[in-house]
This record gives C-alpha cells, sequence and structure tokens, in this order.
C-alpha cells in the first residue's frame, strides 16, 4: 500500500504543473485550488466490526409489534393488497384501510422524540466511551448518503427485476436524494452532537406526510382502541405520558469516534438477528410530486401489480432511487432486518411489503454478499474522518454544515461549515464595517480515487466486487478561507442551497391571488390550537416527532416575495398526475355504490357487515358538485 500510495503522489504531481508551461488545461481538468490545510490517506479493505452494542443508560418502552395480522407480511416476499382487486376478498381489516386524517390526531400525546443534542443518554454514553461525536439515523443518514456518492462514483441503481416498462427510464438517484444535507454540530463539553438543521423544519406545519408518517406508524402498531385514544375527539387518557423516565426504544452503539442512536419501530422474534424492523410510509406518486394537492390527490390509486403508473411497480421504482440508500443506512444504524413498507395516497391504504435489507443492498450495490456492509464500513469510516475536519474549522464551538455531492462523474464531496453562534468582538464594541460582520465560512473539499487490488478502477465497479480487495486513497483540503475568497465560497454554499429549492405546484382552485389565506391557514400539526410547538425530525416522518414544552412562537410574516417566487401553476406532468387521481376517484366511488349495502368477505375471517365510509363521503361530495353545476346551469 506504500508504494501504491507513492504512486498516487506522483501522478497527482504530473495534474499540478502551471497550465502556462502546456498548450492549456482540457476543460474536463480541474486546475489546483489554494488550499489552507491536505491530508490524505488510504481506506483499506480490511473487515472489521463497525459498531457495537451499548447499554442504554435509563429505562425504555419496549419495542412495539404489528398489529391487524400484518405480521404475515414479514414472512411472505412480495406486495400484499389491502383488497385483493379482483376478487374483492380483503387480506386485512376493511378499517385498516380508511386512514384518519391528520388534523384529527392528537401529536402532543404521544412520547415525544429527543434530538441528538437533547439526548442525555446520548451525551453520557459519548463521554463514557471517549467518543467524540454522537448523532441518531435522522442527522446522519444523509451526510452518509452524499459520502456515497462520492466513494461509489455516482453509481446508478439497478431495476433489472423490474417489468420491460421501466427498461429505460432513469437509473440515477432522484433529485430529492441528492439534495445537499445541511446539520449541526452542536457543542457541549467536548462533545459534538448532530442534528439535522432546523432550517428544514420552516413550513413543515405545511407538509401533510411529515405528520402521515407519525401517524400511520402508531396505526399499524396500536391496537385500534389504543391508538383512537389519541384522536382528538377523544379525551386524553387519564396519566397518559406521566412517567418522563421512559423513552421510546432506541439501539445505541459505538464506532470508532461515534456513539450512534437508532430508534427501533417493530419487532418481530421470528425475523433473522435481531428481529428488529424499521416501518416506512409510502406516500403515491402523484402526492409525492404535487405535496400541497393532496385534497385531490387522494383520489389517485394503485389498480394493478406491474405499470409505469397506478401500479406497486411503480411505487417501488421510486423507493429504489429515492429511498432504499438512506433505508439501508438507518437499518444499519438500528441492526435491523429490513422495513416494512405501507403504501397509501393519504386518505386510504393499499398494501403493505417488507423489504429485507439484502434486497435493498442488492438494488443499490449488486448481487454480491458483504457489499452492503463494506459500503456502510467505509462510509462510516471517511464521515469519521471528515468529523474531525469540520470541527476543526472552529474549534470548541457548535458549527453547521452542508454536505453535497453533485451528479456526474468525477465530482467531490463538497462540505461548508460556518460557526453557529457568531459573535465577533468588534460587534461588541460597535465596529460597523459590513464585511466584517459575516459569518465566517470555510469550504472543505473531499476526494476520492478507487482501486480493485491494485488497479485504478471506477467506484462504481468496485462497491459491487466482493472478489477483489476495495481500496480508496482519500484527500481533504481545506480551501483557502482568506477574505477574496469568502466571498466565492459563499457563492459556491448558496448554489448548493439553490439546487435543493423546488416549487410548489398552486393546488386546484387556489390562484396567486388567494394562496397567502390558504397557506397561512394551513397547520398539520395542530400547534396553534393546542399552544404547544410540534416539529417532525426528518424528510418523511417516519423518525418521529419533537412535542415542546414552551409556547408556540410568534408566527413569522411571510413576504410576498416568498409566494411570488414559490408557487407557479402546474405543469403538463403535474396535470397528468392530477388526471389520473381524478378518474381514480371515478373509479373508488364506482366501486362504493357496487359495495352499498353488501357483506363484505375478509381473509380468514368470512362474511362481515362493513360501510366504506370514505367511499360514502366521496359518493355525497359528487352529488353535491352535480347539484351545483345543475343549479349553475338553470
Amino acid at each position: 500500500m506504500i508504494i501504491l500510495l507513492l504512486c498516487l503522489k506522483r501522478s497527482e504531481l504530473r495534474f499540478s504543473t502551471s497550465p502556462s508551461q502546456s498548450r492549456g488545461t482540457p476543460p474536463h481538468i480541474s486546475l489546483p485550488i489554494a488550499y489552507s490545510r491536505r491530508i490524505e490517506g488510504l481506506l483499506e479493505d480490511t473487515p472489521k466490526v463497525v459498531l457495537q452494542d451499548l447499554s442504554p443508560p435509563t429505562k425504555q418502552n419496549p419495542v412495539a409489534t404489528l398489529h391487524h395480522g400484518l405480521e404475515r407480511v414479514l414472512f411472505n416476499p412480495g406486495v400484499h393488497w389491502l383488497r385483493d382487486p379482483r376478487s374483492l376478498v380483503y387480506n386485512f381489516s376493511p378499517a385498516l384501510g380508511i386512514i384518519p386524517k391528520v388534523a384529527d390526531f392528537a401529536f402532543e400525546r404521544l412520547t415525544g422524540f429527543i434530538r441528538s443534542s437533547r439526548d442525555d443518554d446520548l451525551w453520557a454514553l459519548a463521554k463514557q466511551e471517549k467518543r467524540k461525536f454522537g448523532g441518531s439515523t435522522s442527522s446522519l443518514s444523509g451526510m452518509l448518503c452524499h459520502i456515497y456518492f462520492l466513494l461509489s462514483g455516482n453509481k446508478s441503481v439497478d431495476t433489472s427485476t423490474l417489468s420491460l416498462d421501466f427498461r429505460r427510464e432513469n437509473l440515477a438517484f432522484t433529485p430529492g436524494q441528492r439534495m445537499a444535507a445541511s446539520v449541526v454540530f452542536n457543542y457541549r463539553n467536548g462533545v459534538y452532537s448532530i442534528d439535522s438543521d432546523s432550517d428544514k423544519e420552516e413550513g413543515a406545519d405545511k407538509n401533510i406526510l411529515l405528520w402521515m408518517g407519525t401517524i400511520l406508524e402508531k396505526y399499524l402498531t396500536m391496537p385500534s382502541e389504543e391508538f383512537l385514544s389519541n384522536l382528538r375527539s377523544r379525551p386524553a387518557p387519564p396519566g397518559k405520558n406521566t412517567d418522563e423516565s421512559t423513552r421510546e426504544a432506541y439501539r445505541y452503539s459505538k464506532a470508532k469516534k461515534f456513539v450512534l442512536r437508532s430508534q427501533l419501530d417493530c419487532h418481530d422474534s421470528r425475523l433473522p438477528g435481531t428481529g428488529v424492523f424499521d416501518i416506512k410510509t409510502r406516500a403515491c406518486l402523484p402526492i409525492r410530486m404535487d405535496i400541497l394537492n393532496f385534497e385531490e390527490s387522494s383520489g389517485y390509486v394503485i389498480r394493478k401489480n406491474l405499470g409505469l403508473v397506478e401500479s406497486f411497480e411503480r411505487e417501488y421504482f421510486d423507493l429504489i432511487r429515492s429511498a432504499f440508500l438512506k433505508y439501508q443506512f438507518q437499518a444499519r444504524i438500528g441492526n435491523m432486518d429490513g422495513v416494512f413498507v405501507a403504501y397509501h395516497n393519504t386518505a386510504r391504504m393499499f398494501g403493505f411489503q417488507y423489504v429485507p435489507l439484502e434486497e435493498m443492498d442488492e438494488r443499490l450495490f449488486g448481487s454480491a454478499p458483504g457489499a452492503g456492509d463494506r459500503v456502510f464500513q467505509k462510509c462510516m469510516e471517511t464521515l469519521e474522518l471528515v468529523s474531525d475536519e469540520i470541527i476543526a474549522c472552529f474549534p470548541r464551538q457548535s458549527v453547521k454544515c452542508t454536505f453535497e455531492t453533485q451528479d456526474g462523474m468525477g465530482k467531490d464531496l463538497n462540505i461548508w461549515v460556518e460557526p453557529l453562534n457568531w459573535q465577533p468582538e468588534f460587534m461588541k464594541s460597535g465596529f460597523k464595517q459590513a464585511k466584517a460582520r459575516q459569518t465566517p465560512i470555510k469550504q472543505i473539499v473531499v476526494t476520492a480515487k478507487s482501486f480493485c487490488g491494485n488497479v485504478p478502477a471506477k467506484g462504481a465497479r468496485c462497491v459491487g466486487t466482493m472478489d477483489q480487495p476495495w481500496t480508496v486513497h482519500w484527500t481533504i483540503t481545506h480551501r483557502s478561507s482568506d477574505s477574496d475568497k469568502e466571498d466565492e465560497i459563499r457563492a459556491s454554499l448558496q448554489a448548493a442551497k439553490d439546487r435543493r429549492f423546488r416549487a410548489y405546484s398552486l393546488p386546484t382552485g387556489i390562484s396567486p391571488q388567494n394562496i397567502r389565506d390558504w397557506w397561512d391557514a394551513l397547520d398539520f400539526s395542530g400547534s396553534k390550537k393546542i399552544n404547544v410547538p410540534i416539529t417532525p425530525v426528518d424528510d418523511e416522518g417516519n423518525e418521529g416527532i419533537e412535542v415542546g414544552l414552551s409556547n408556540v412562537p410568534t408566527k413569522k410574516t411571510t413576504d410576498e416575495s416568498f409566494f411570488r417566487d414559490n408557487f407557479t401553476p402546474p405543469d403538463s406532468r403535474i396535470q397528468y398526475l392530477r388526471d389520473l387521481a381524478n378518474s381514480g376517484r371515478e373509479e373508488t366511488i364506482r366501486i362504493g355504490l357496487e359495495d352499498r349495502g353488501r357483506r363484505k368477505v375478509v381473509l380468514g375471517v368470512g362474511e362481515i357487515d362493513w360501510e366504506d365510509t370514505l367511499a360514502e363521503q366521496e359518493i355525497s361530495a359528487q352529488i353535491q358538485r352535480k347539484e351545483a353545476t345543475a343549479e349553475a346551469a338553470t
């Protein structure tokens, strides 16, 4: 390996030649950057135990189990329809198919999620084990994803097991999966606890999916009566959540420099290993692509197993590109067997699927056994390397940083670091120079070159090749942050944030003139009603809800430019999805009318008396629309 490193250094020197000494630098080769610090080394292919279990210091709730007969999904591969569309037999209780409205759920009655920076157990374990860093799956998975993009050379996914409908579809990770990840390293007495950046919380009360994840997790793991006790229409049970010492179930583990925490969603002792698995709720395509048009999009239905739209296969394809990478990191941090996926449209449940960790690994890394474990080891080792460099930018203070590896071959990992609370001395003394008042910023650039054996190779090839050692030569460079470079660094960070921007499509029936009133009234959290701040932890609501104890902050006045810049009319693609949703609603009404008065057949139970109240609501709404149209015509 020493010979390999020396060869690498000699090859790098050839790229440092001044452009004036040649006929010009080719456009695909970047010029050397000015730097203040540069280190390099090798990630060798030596298998090792990445994480070791730690005992939680305080009492925890037992890990939940599936209810409503859903456990059979764990042991039968593939999708399980809630109701078979051909025979109309229910495979599970019909009541499971109707999802309670988010506004009716009392989130404040749940045991609240605890952020890494507020988790005294996590901090105590880090001190006990002499680790510098602590973090949870929700805060670490985004960074690990961008490290993987770097090491793998932006490897594409494998969808060869899907039908021919998807043979020409994009195999790259989705733009949402590739968005820059922002976190905060919170410093406290020698330990840095890592949280997701709170900037993501802005507008969280407007995103139905952030809240739906928590509701459905409880819906699937609680007996019906216990779940119903969390609805606002029912009084809170006496003594609920009074034992503050009992917390949600977590797995704590340690790596070389980290203590990690993973929330444990569900357990079945018949599964391999620990028997623990994650619960993920997956909203259908139109809900995800047109998030504010949730009412109309909730008409979209899954009609078939295979196909480009209105199918379980479509949702699975999107999971591969947008979620499996994050899911497998979270499963490994929690020592889980896999993920239980519930497919829905926010109003109705369609079916369930259990995806073992091995299946996710095959779609991401290839079929060679052990490839996923090796990827996790290298990503964790890289995370520990860069974390040391991040905190060295502004020692012994909290910092916020943004990770991004852009799409495309040969892209580096860029990390921008800023102090979280900047109070320079000149501000205290009244010095008014505008340039100097800016928060300082530093940029770290991470590169990676892969070798299969001793032969240079693309990272994408090395990821799935287990018959050859995969060695990574890495460099970590601190860009020069002199005053003349800071503006350039700040501009590159802003460009990364701009790539994260996605404008909303105006919901059906809402115009630019009334969007402000509609937006201000939208509040899925219920915080305004109960005067308690409630915040989702991750982008899907699957990691839990943080319930605060202080008063709700005063609502900020949203500037007019926000509505001008963030809302656009629906384009043709969004309109196509809306048309599908409306067609699906018509289908729901047709089936509802045919089902009226009929006894329903439930597998393993027999015939039961049950009416689809959601379909009845749709039928009533359709009748009212027709009456209103007829009245307007006369």
